[in-house]
């Protein structure tokens, strides 16, 4: 099946430059995050396969910031999919999107550019649509903008999973609980992997509450915001978003 990219175009808005930095510089330590499971990607990853495995007519799927597509590859297996349109600020992201996706028995494109800008250029509205960990690097105008662009560019349902404060927490507290709870559990991590992470979430996490999330949602045209899943730390949680 084939794979077509389409490259960033001159003089389109890079809406998120911190995590595009941060995919290039440290794509090695997030991995590690993922290989030892420690946002519950696993989890995740099985509630996504389940809800697009029971869409019992032929979708069109949209990934939205979709990285290397490592998970998609199994999310989307014996699924009815038959389009697949991955979009990331990363080339090198895409780069190795292509090659995970390689043979996969339905078509496959892939942007490299702005997510506003992809969506809004989508010729027909994808059925289902997946954000992970990376609509809470925008501000909160920026958080509702892309979801209402997200809104436009589906028919049926988004789901994201993202960082989410405690109850009456702010963002203060959210980094302060970040790094008691994390840093002494996550003992595979180097001392110069955990100063990039703490670093990152520093400067570029931007959590809500599960009631902002859902608002957002409602906000940008959503009839339907539920919370599907909360991961055992307690610092992510998975939307789901109903047209």
């Amino acid at each position: 099946m084939n794979i077509h990219i389409h490259q960033f175009q001159s003089g389109d808005a890079v809406a998120d430059a911190a995590a595009l930095e941060q995919f290039q510089k440290q794509w090695a330590t997030y991995q590690k995050l993922v290989d030892t499971d420690a946002l519950s990607h696993k989890e995740v990853g099985k509630i996504l396969h389940a809800t697009l495995k029971a869409v019992a007519e032929p979708f069109a799927f949209l990934d939205i910031a979709c990285g290397d597509a490592g998970q998609m590859r199994h999310a989307l297996a014996g699924t009815k999919v038959s389009h697949y349109h991955g979009i990331d600020l990363s080339e090198p992201a895409l780069e190795l999107a292509a090659k995970n996706l390689a043979g996969v028995p339905f078509e496959v494109e892939l942007d490299h550019r702005d997510f506003v800008t992809a969506l809004t250029r989508r010729p027909e509205p994808a059925d289902a649509a997946w954000c992970g960990l990376s609509i809470h690097h925008l501000s909160a105008d920026g958080k509702l903008g892309l979801l209402e662009a997200i809104h436009g560019s589906t028919s049926e349902m988004l789901m994201i999973y993202e960082p989410t404060l405690g109850d009456g927490e702010d963002r203060e507290g959210y980094l302060e609980r970040f790094r008691r709870v994390n840093r002494p559990a996550w003992t595979f991590m180097t001392p110069d992997e955990w100063e990039q992470i703490d670093h990152h979430v520093t400067t570029c996490d931007f959590p809500e509450s599960a009631a902002t999330w859902l608002d957002l949602g409602r906000r940008a045209g959503f009839t339907k915001a539920s919370v599907v899943f909360s991961d055992p730390t307690g610092f992510y949680r998975l939307y789901r978003y109903d047209h």
